[in-house]
């Protein structure tokens, strides 16, 4: 079965100009592949003076004829997994052999001219070359905007591993903030939340700890004291579904000041987020995040910022101020406000919801109230 929308795939192709699209990108050819990817090197892709470097691809309007480019060794797993695409080519490691096998397969299915689709901001220089040398009569375009389409609607069975992880990176994030005390470094804190994240079957990918009244949010020597706030910003993922959640914590009672900071970010979030439904124009979930939070007493320390997520933070849909694409249901939005004020600190809410029909659905909403830690 293929796992993707392949009606979708070929009408934005017709729409792009494109013969053949070229994947490169572990989260893209994880996504045509329906979840595969070559588990040597699922964490890194260096190798000797090189990398790995895979390709999925699919000519237009034949999806059925999707070819794989992958590395000797890669057999075993492709069998266990039931790989779905049906022609496969082997090459040795490194981006060039990748490249040659690339050629290879499109001088076997007749496909070495016309326009071909590549991801440029992840195609290494060599490789690109490569192509460009060993297919003379193609002409090259960067796909990244389809690639990046095509993923913008989640399908239930997405939703669901969103969901989840959202749910476990919140856990984490709370196992975290239990275990602070007075003293702590920003860092320990990090790397409790990489600790909590792998007893929860995730992979860590960052963690932003700040203690107030300070502003730094890199993990550091930097110490969270009695009666000092403190945020965890925190993302993970399974399988290039990432989550990025962000909470607040204190280490005994939270100041007056601080608690009325959080307030004012859970109101501007909650106002937003009884605004998402499909059919919605993009730009109108940033132009009234932005005009609540100017007419807010702390608007001067205040920030507002919404995005899409999924397999990539910053993807479909665009929330920009000139977008006036419709929301739709099946898209995911990530959405956060913060207050950064001199005498409490840096004070932050980073929520996700899915699109609805009728409204929206919050994933990983464990925690937006205060981690109170008694000391």
């Amino acid at each position: 079965m293929v796992p993707f929308d392949g009606k979708k795939l070929t009408r934005l192709m017709e729409q792009s100009g494109l013969r053949l699209l070229l994947a490169c990108a572990r989260h893209n050819v994880r996504y045509l592949t329906g979840g595969y990817y070559f588990h040597f090197f699922a964490q890194t892709s260096r190798v000797g003076r090189s990398q790995y470097l895979p390709f999925v691809g699919v000519p237009r309007g034949q999806v059925e004829e999707t070819f794989y480019v992958g590395r000797v060794g890669e057999r075993g797993q492709i069998e266990a997994n039931g790989l779905w695409i049906p022609h496969r080519f082997e090459t040795a490691g490194g981006t060039l052999p990748a490249a040659e096998g690339v050629i290879r397969a499109l001088k076997h299915f007749g496909l070495g001219e016309g326009t071909i689709g590549v991801e440029m901001p992840f195609l290494p220089a060599d490789a690109f070359r490569a192509l460009q040398h060993g297919l003379p009569q193609a002409n090259f375009v960067d796909a990244t905007p389809v690639l990046d389409e095509l993923r913008a609607v989640k399908t239930p069975a997405e939703l669901a591993r969103l969901r989840s992880v959202y749910d476990r990176v919140a856990e984490a994030i709370q196992a975290a903030f239990a275990d602070g005390q007075p003293g702590i470094t920003t860092a320990a804190i990090a790397q409790r939340v990489s600790r909590e994240m792998a007893e929860r079957n995730l992979s860590f990918l960052w963690a932003f700890t700040c203690a107030g009244p300070g502003t730094l949010r890199a993990p550091s020597v930097a110490r969270w004291e009695r009666g000092q706030v403190l945020h965890i910003d925190a993302g993970g993922e399974e399988a290039d579904y990432l989550a990025d959640i962000c909470r607040m914590g204190c280490l005994g009672e939270p100041p007056p000041l601080a608690r009325d900071l959080h307030a004012a970010c859970l109101d501007i979030q909650d106002h937003v987020r009884n605004l998402v439904r499909a059919g919605i124009p993009c730009r109108e979930i940033l132009l009234e995040g932005e005009r609540v939070l100017r007419a807010h007493p702390f608007a001067p320390y205040g920030r507002y910022v919404a995005h899409g997520i999924g397999m990539v933070p910053y993807e479909q849909p665009d929330l920009s101020a000139n977008q006036a694409r419709p929301l739709e249901a099946g898209m995911i939005l990530s959405i956060e406000t913060e207050f950064i004020h001199p005498e409490v600190g840096h004070v932050k809410i980073e929520d996700a919801v899915a699109v609805t029909q009728s409204g929206c659905e919050g994933f990983g909403d464990q925690g937006r109230d205060w981690h109170i830690i008694r000391v």
